[in-house]
């Protein structure tokens, strides 16, 4: 399998280590010993002086072709790297992401957010029940978070992405937002504040966001384009692709920073490039594109059969390439840690929690 990956390479024009990326969030792991269905680690390929930073799961795909052992990554029988840092994988409430210039937020608990048969934070842990319903709470949170990390203060954040379960309605969503931003504002926050879900719809609401929130981004949850309502809660699957289209061009024209979020495993890739050339000119910003990944032993059955074999991605990954061709878009590979393009070096230290018990 590793000389069909070095052709793989040669044949899509990139390095080996973006196929075994690819490859490596597609299978997964397996290890003995572990009782965790998904870890984290840092990963130094051979003859390579970077760490890549992975989020994989363990034991849910009985062929995969990887394992660690001793620290060691092995495909097949063949050792590729050196495995550092493995801790479980969670989903509590916030991480860090591009050498601590960027914060990921889980404020509203995805460990009680389930419906979407692709998805599996929720089985990860219950351990994200903090409370950030005041703003009070909020800054002692942050306060917290950046005295553990080093950090001098809010100054040295771009952005903070709130990526969480969904809320009860659109107005709960935008009354979060609002004491998030009053909380970041009043400690001298001047990045951008990202939302990544499907909940915010309403034009006028938008607006007064736009006018409230100094730097405010929408990522719109798409992640499937066919045969949304099987596959997606109610709460995304009721967004059609025609309204999301209408959202991404309406943000866009008012200047904010858009795109959407797409699970690439799902479909075929016709599917695939008739709608991100449909959606290619309604946003400002590369969609953010995931490795369809098998939480559970089950999912797998939900991947498509073209997205058995690894090549797919790379098909995929040419498709979307050629059509953001020519415009001034490119993926920040910090964004995602199982997508398609080779990440950028990630501090051992990047990931970044506080336990709950503060402000619970």
């Amino acid at each position: 399998m590793y000389e069909w990956f070095n052709i793989l390479a040669s044949r899509y024009n990139t390095t080996i280590d973006n196929v075994l990326s690819i490859a490596l969030n597609r299978y997964g792991i397996i290890m003995d010993n572990c009782s965790d269905n998904r870890i984290r680690f840092n990963l130094r390929f051979n003859d390579s002086e970077r760490e890549n930073y992975f989020a994989v799961c363990v034991n849910t795909y009985a062929e995969s072709p990887f394992s660690i052992k001793e620290n060691t990554l092995y495909l097949e029988d063949i050792a590729i790297g050196k495995v550092l840092n493995i801790e479980k994988d969670t989903c509590t409430a916030t991480y860090f992401r591009n050498n601590k210039k960027a914060i990921t937020l889980n404020s509203n608990s995805r460990s009680k957010c389930f419906g979407c048969k692709f998805c599996g934070t929720y089985c990860l842990t219950e351990d994200d029940n903090y409370d950030f319903s005041t703003v009070d709470n909020v800054k002692q949170y942050f306060n917290i978070l950046l005295q553990e990390n080093n950090i001098t203060s809010m100054r040295d954040i771009d952005s903070i992405t709130i990526c969480t379960g969904c809320f009860n309605s659109e107005n709960d969503l935008i009354k979060h937002i609002y004491i998030l931003n009053d909380a970041f504002s009043s400690m001298q926050f001047k990045g951008r504040l990202n939302y990544i879900g499907s909940q915010l719809r309403t034009f006028d609401k938008i607006k007064e966001i736009k006018k409230k929130v100094n730097n405010f981004g929408l990522y719109l949850t798409i992640e499937k384009f066919l045969d949304r309502e099987k596959f997606m809660k109610s709460e995304k699957s009721s967004l059609t692709l025609e309204k999301a289209k209408e959202l991404l061009t309406y943000c866009s024209s008012i200047g904010i920073a858009t795109t959407f979020l797409y699970i690439l495993g799902l479909e075929d890739l016709k599917t695939i490039e008739k709608y991100f050339e449909y959606f290619k000119d309604s946003v400002n910003k590369f969609p953010i594109i995931q490795v369809f990944q098998d939480y559970t032993e089950y999912q797998e059955n939900y991947r498509h059969q073209e997205a058995k074999d690894v090549e797919y991605y790379l098909k995929a990954r040419k498709i979307v390439d050629s059509i953001y061709e020519g415009t001034s878009l490119k993926p920040q590979t910090w964004e995602s840690f199982r997508g398609l393009y080779t990440l950028d070096k990630i501090s051992i230290l990047s990931y970044s929690f506080i336990p709950f018990l503060l402000i619970r």
